[in-house]
């Protein structure tokens, strides 16, 4: 489970980036989507269970897992902002279509 929370972290460090780069918004949105469709339950288990017979050092597994909690969390604030500017720039351009089909 270590290894898989340290690609699951890495994953989302990327989805991360790509989200806050704004560009490719709908291909990034969909990996997200498929991201947390296949990985929620692993994600929301994170802070319930510690596999101690597992792991080579306790320090460094609780380490991995809060830096997937506060990543999955600036990655959320990072969606939603994105989301936003997005619906925005949509709204604006239908104002400008609806002013400009009536000048028409």
């Amino acid at each position: 489970l270590d290894e898989g929370l340290r690609l699951l972290h890495l994953c989302s460090v990327w989805l991360l980036e790509s989200c806050n780069s704004r560009k490719n918004y709908e291909v990034i949105n969909a990996y997200m989507h498929r991201f947390f469709h296949i990985h929620s339950t692993t994600i929301a288990g994170v802070d319930a269970s510690t596999d101690t017979e597992m792991v080579d050092s306790l320090e460094q597994e609780i380490e991995i897992r809060q830096g997937l909690l506060e990543t999955i969390k600036q990655l959320k604030i990072s969606q939603i902002s994105a989301t936003d500017a997005l619906r925005n720039k949509m709204q604006e351009t239908l104002c400008l279509l609806r002013h400009f089909s009536r000048m028409v």
